[in-house]
């Protein structure tokens, strides 16, 4: 029986986003169309005596996602996990990097016996409303707090994806869009005709002016730019033959610039 595995999860796009409404909970009611694009994180997670996660080498505390997943699964069915995280995936960049690590979690316990694919989706959303979608991926509509998901079929294109500097936490720039007096432009994306639209980031950029100077570049070069998720990434779809070595010349003051293709799935087993 296999005592280790080892995964790629990759980073998510948000290619719409729209609030529409608070549920019971209190949190935001979410309507977005979202896709899993190259970069990734590699996890390697393994059967141990205690839980524990490192990543980039570094000890994770109790508060880290891929830690909060491991300890549901000890919890679900008294196994420890040892889990070690290589991130890809820039963090504070509204790509889903830190949902990603939950979820390679939950799916590598499916792949050692542990507990059952059901079983892993009911305990992804204890962890955060995106982790059962990462676990999934592709390209999908996302409603409800991100936990009802409807395939899409395939998509197969590129994106440039740039992250100036790091930016506000999630929870922040939902603060901000609350606080805020002007809530979108209280019409359907679609209705507007827009192809790529996202409500919260006057948001993101009250606490991360940069969001806007990067959007204003790329839309200069490729004629659209949008931010995903919560920002601080602005992506924008390029022609096939895009040249990498000039963007990331013209991005070279960015912590992240890469010319990155969309993918099928969420999770790839490596070994």
């Amino acid at each position: 029986i296999m005592d280790t595995i080892t995964l790629k999860v990759h980073a998510k796009v948000t290619l719409t986003l729209e609030i529409t409404g608070v549920n019971d909970r209190g949190y935001h009611e979410l309507d977005m169309i979202c896709c899993s694009v190259s970069p990734c994180d590699e996890v390697r997670v393994k059967k141990a005596e205690e839980t524990t996660v490192t990543m980039d080498g570094k000890r994770a505390g109790e508060e880290n996602t891929a830690y909060r997943a491991a300890a549901e699964v000890l919890k679900e069915c008294g196994s420890a996990l040892c889990v070690d995280i290589r991130k890809g995936i820039p963090s504070g960049a509204g790509l889903g990097g830190s949902s990603a690590d939950a979820s390679a979690v939950f799916r590598a316990a499916v792949e050692l016996g542990l507990i059952d694919g059901n079983t892993a989706e009911k305990l992804c959303v204890k962890v955060g409303s995106d982790v059962v979608y990462m676990m999934r991926g592709g390209y999908c509509r996302l409603r409800g707090e991100g936990e009802k998901i409807t395939p899409l079929g395939e998509i197969n294109f590129r994106l440039a994806l740039v992250q100036k500097e790091v930016g506000a936490s999630t929870a922040e720039v939902y603060r901000s869009y609350d606080a805020s007096p002007v809530k979108g432009l209280g019409v359907p994306a679609v209705l507007r005709g827009e192809k790529y639209y996202n409500v919260l980031e006057n948001a993101a950029v009250a606490k991360c002016p940069s969001i806007s100077e990067v959007k204003d570049r790329l839309y200069g070069i490729y004629g659209n730019a949008c931010m995903t998720g919560s920002g601080s990434a602005v992506f924008a779809i390029v022609p096939e033959y895009a040249d990498e070595a000039s963007f990331k010349e013209k991005f070279s003051d960015c912590v992240f610039a890469e010319l990155v293709d969309t993918v099928p799935c969420g999770i790839e087993i490596i070994s």
